[in-house]
Formats: C-alpha cells, sequence, structure tokens
C-alpha cells in the first residue's frame, strides 16, 4: 500500500491508461475526468490501487458482455452488475467523506447513462438522504468488490431503461 496525494492518484491511474492494464478501458477515463474535477477529495491514507484498477476492469469486463443491449433488456441487472466494482474500488481508494459520498452518486449516474439508463433517485429528501447513506455505508464496509450487499442495496434504486 502506498500513501497517495489526489494529484499522484491521478498521475497513476492516467499511466495506467496510457500504458498500463486499463489501456483499453471504457470506464478509467471517464473514472478520471470525474476525479478530476473534484478538487476536495483526497485519497485514503493506506491507498490501494489495486482496489481501483481492479474494480475498473472488472465493470469494464461486464460493460463489454451488455454493451449491445445495455438499456433494452434486464436494464435493472445490467446497472447493478456493472457499477458494484466500480462503486467499492472507488471507495475503497477514497478518503471517507462528504465529497466521496457525492462522488459515488455521480459515479452510479455516469455508469447508467453509459448503459443508456437513467436512475430515478426519491424526491423526498429523507428517503434520499437514506438511501445515498445506505449505498455508502455498503460500499465502505465491503470486503470484496463483488460485495453482495452493495449489490441489493443498489437495485433498490429506480432504473429506467431508454426511452
Amino acid at each position: 500500500m502506498q500513501s497517495f496525494s489526489c494529484t499522484s492518484l491521478l498521475a497513476e491511474l492516467q499511466t495506467s491508461m496510457l500504458k498500463g492494464e486499463l489501456k483499453d478501458s471504457h470506464f478509467a477515463p471517464i473514472l478520471f475526468d470525474i476525479l478530476a474535477k473534484e478538487k476536495e477529495m483526497e485519497p485514503a491514507a493506506k491507498c490501494d490501487l489495486y482496489w481501483l484498477t481492479t474494480a475498473i476492469r472488472l465493470s469494464d469486463e461486464y460493460f463489454e458482455g451488455v454493451r449491445v443491449s445495455a438499456g433494452i433488456r434486464d436494464w435493472q441487472r445490467d446497472f447493478a452488475v456493472v457499477a458494484v466494482p466500480l462503486l467499492v474500488g472507488a471507495t475503497r481508494t477514497l478518503e471517507r467523506s462528504a465529497d466521496a459520498q457525492s462522488f459515488l452518486i455521480k459515479l452510479c449516474n455516469t455508469i447508467a447513462a453509459q448503459l443508456r439508463l437513467t436512475l430515478i433517485w426519491p424526491n423526498e429528501t429523507d428517503q434520499y438522504n437514506d438511501l445515498v447513506n445506505a449505498i455508502y455505508r455498503a460500499c465502505v464496509q465491503a470486503t470484496e468488490l463483488e460485495s453482495d450487499d452493495v449489490l441489493l442495496t443498489i437495485k433498490s434504486l429506480e432504473v429506467i431503461g431508454p426511452k
């Protein structure tokens, strides 16, 4: 495990995208762009980039399997299966904070858009906060990238297929 600053985390991720294991990744550039815009977030004190790179590769693999039919059939399942590794990997990589929690919501919406889906978040503030907190808490407590608890929590989101 290494100690990273946000700048060095982005540099490592960019190196992996340019000439490393994430060279042909679909989600790595997307994740990089979102992270680069988040000025307040910091990597976890004992950040292990393995969690993030493995999560990206796993979500890429799932995405390739549903890319052609994404948003057409089984979209509820497609979203959850593709999103869970990225959400857990990002959570394990970032310092716990409200900014990291907000980042996960942006990541959920971005993943859904890649699958031509729309997530419907609760309109009522308490319900929205409860769901966001539940997703973040499940990701924080996850000990594996394909966590069943995160999967079940994500499935409580309403997912709408393409129009």
